[in-house]
């Protein structure tokens, strides 16, 4: 991307502290709180813990993913149960054109995996899986540092243009908006993404963090 490209990648060394038993262990805190001191610390972090090269990065990851009051805000969606709502399926459709993207949805997170709970295409219908693992998600990134995520052209992101998203060509661009109930657990995200180069403009990135406080809304019924 652009003016969001992070530099490049750093080398994360969490503090371990023993456990009883030997194994060093991390506070699920420090892996949000890298992103809080250098995004590009957390975005490596997390892309080390999904991909299985740093175990206590990875446990860590789990623990945040896993927290009983952020499964009790994903229980309370309904989205893992229960098909969208109208409201919400016809938003996500809206968005399409007031923003002038080829693909919207709202993806939750889950300790395990990304799970599509509502999507639309410009053209066509998906055909992609609706769930994936963590390690094919860019939807995780945002999730675990609670802010948005932005990429104007994915190939010129130091951390992430091997991801597998832009590998294969399904992803260039991507922005992507953490959701959250009242408590502010985030869930999962609002996201829109192009398979081309796109600028993501000021007034469509203020339209987007609009659109998303309605998709809360319809979500937690506020």
């Amino acid at each position: 991307m652009s003016s969001n490209t992070e530099d490049g990648a750093n080398t994360v060394n969490p503090v371990d502290d023993p456990t009883p038993d030997g194994e060093p262990t991390t506070d699920p805190a420090q892996l949000a709180a890298l992103f809080d001191t250098s995004p590009e610390a957390g975005v490596h972090a997390v892309l080390e813990a999904v991909r299985g090269r740093n175990p206590d990065m990875a446990r860590s990851l789990r623990a945040i993913l896993s927290d009983p009051e952020r499964m009790r805000a994903l229980k309370d969606s309904g989205l893992l149960d229960d098909p969208p709502t109208h409201s919400l399926d016809e938003t996500i459709r809206l968005t399409i054109d007031a923003v002038g993207v080829p693909h919207v949805a709202v993806n939750l997170i889950t300790p395990d995996e990304q799970a599509t709970a509502a999507i639309a295409f410009r053209s066509g219908s998906p055909d992609g899986p609706s769930t994936r693992s963590l390690v094919n998600s860019l939807c995780v990134l945002p999730v675990v540092s609670g802010s948005p995520l932005i990429i104007d052209d994915i190939a010129d992101h130091a951390l992430l243009a091997d991801h597998p998203t832009a590998v294969s060509g399904e992803v260039t661009a991507y922005l992507g908006l953490p959701l959250a109930d009242d408590d502010g657990h985030v869930i999962g995200t609002f996201c829109a993404w192009d398979s081309e180069a796109h600028h993501w403009s000021t007034a469509e990135v203020q339209l987007m963090s609009d659109l998303s406080i309605l998709v809360q809304e319809l979500i937690f019924g506020r």
